[in-house]
């Protein structure tokens, strides 16, 4: 009996197998389409939404990295103000916002491109098209209405000088610097050139000369500062700029030194250019000597971040990351030491009163500033540093024109070959 029933049981299995296919309900129907698991909707739940009208000013300024835009249109308006006095309400607007629509495009051009790239890195990876806020068309059709309007603004507005230079910042990043961050290191020094164009806008705005001395002034403070910035930017976020596959300096720098090197020359250069600019007669010399505090933090977080110990991960992002917030502060204070102490002699000879208000509040800025220096305290006026600079730049002049004399006078009692 008891091998009949084992026999029997295959073919009762096989039975219920066929009662379970030929249409009757199973004990456990499959759960229809429109009621997904608890898993997918999870999923669901996780998936990004489009975004809405009320969304869209957010994306678009987080498309347009509104915080440094800002920084390229506070050098703009450093650059218009160096060179144009009465100011023009109009003109400046016109400077500012065309600045900043161009680099609103320019920077969302580089977010398209570097989709794949954001998405890897943890820093990037909440950005509007990693994250999927915003489809890459809708980014690439705010790129091009912003750079159209920024470069049409600055044409019809300011002058084809400028709006060249404009449509030159959006071609050069997101046409050259862009692709090279994944091929070489020196893709910050492109960068820096780009950079270095900001300034130039607002000078050129304003009427001044492409090819002149503040122009040089303008766009080589920006490159040499940009240097220090984003390389102790980019030993901060080594890790994350190596997981996106960018070819940064402090990739190939395992121990630091080489990248910390490189800080402390440019912030060297920084603490000449004052100097070099005084000696020009751009500005009087207190811009040189009031450099010398807010180029001293400088110096000194970049000569820390160069004696941290080689390997030593969290002192030296601690130090790079107090270098790259000094170099936050440096910009305004550049700028404005130099526009309070500026010489210039491009409105010296006119009487219009528009150019003499400007120029009056000025004076009383620098009057207000002589009332803290040490020897007005002291009540020694042999501490002046202004007059100890007049002092070394009447030797200086001295000895340049007998150099020069000289130099005339051998040529003429050389004999004629």
């Amino acid at each position: 009996p008891l091998r009949s029933r084992l026999a029997a049981r295959p073919a009762r299995l096989l039975c219920a197998r066929r009662l379970s296919t030929s249409g009757l309900p199973s004990p456990l129907p499959p759960l229809p389409p429109s009621q997904p698991t608890a898993a997918a909707g999870a999923e669901s739940a996780l998936a990004p939404a489009a975004p809405g009208l009320l969304g869209l000013p957010s994306i678009y300024l987080e498309l347009s990295k509104a915080k440094l835009s800002g920084l390229v249109v506070m050098t703009t308006g450093a650059g218009h103000l160096l060179a144009q006095l009465p100011l023009d309400p109009l003109l400046l607007g016109a400077t500012l916002s065309g600045t900043f629509l161009c680099a609103a495009s320019a920077n969302t051009l580089n977010q398209v491109i570097e989709i794949p790239r954001d998405a890897r890195m943890a820093r990037t990876a909440k950005r509007p098209l990693p994250s999927g806020r915003i489809s890459p068309a809708h980014a690439l059709a705010f790129a091009t209405t912003t750079g159209g309007a920024g470069v049409g603004t600055l044409l019809a507005l300011t002058n084809p000088t400028t709006a060249a230079l404009g449509a030159a910042t959006i071609g050069l990043y997101a046409g050259v610097y862009t692709p090279l961050k994944p091929v070489t290191h020196y893709n910050t020094w492109v960068g820096a050139v780009v950079g270095a164009v900001p300034p130039l806008m607002g000078w050129t705005a304003a009427g001044g000369e492409l090819l002149s001395p503040e122009a040089a002034l303008l766009s080589g403070a920006l490159f040499l500062w940009q240097i220090p910035h984003f390389l102790a930017l980019a030993w901060m976020y080594r890790a994350d700029y190596a997981a996106g596959g960018y070819e940064m300096l402090p990739r190939r720098d395992p121990t630091g030194e080489r990248t910390a090197a490189v800080c402390l020359e440019y912030s060297c250069y920084l603490t000449a250019l004052p100097f070099a600019v005084w000696a020009s007669g751009l500005t009087g010399c207190m811009f040189a000597v009031e450099s010398l505090a807010f180029n001293g933090v400088m110096l000194a977080a970049a000569a820390r971040f160069v004696l941290a110990p080689p390997n030593a991960r969290v002192q030296q992002a601690q130090y790079a990351r107090r270098l790259f917030f000094a170099s936050l502060g440096y910009l305004p204070l550049f700028f404005g030491c130099l526009l309070l102490h500026q010489q210039s002699n491009r409105h010296a000879a006119t009487e219009d009163e528009e150019v003499a208000a400007p120029e009056a509040a000025r004076a009383r800025l620098r009057e207000a500033g002589r009332q803290y220096c040490l020897h007005e305290q002291l009540e020694a006026p042999s501490l002046c540093p202004k007059g100890a600079a007049d002092e070394v730049a009447a030797v200086a002049h001295e000895v340049a024109a007998g150099a020069a004399a000289g130099l005339a006078g051998s040529r003429q009692t050389q004999p004629p070959s």
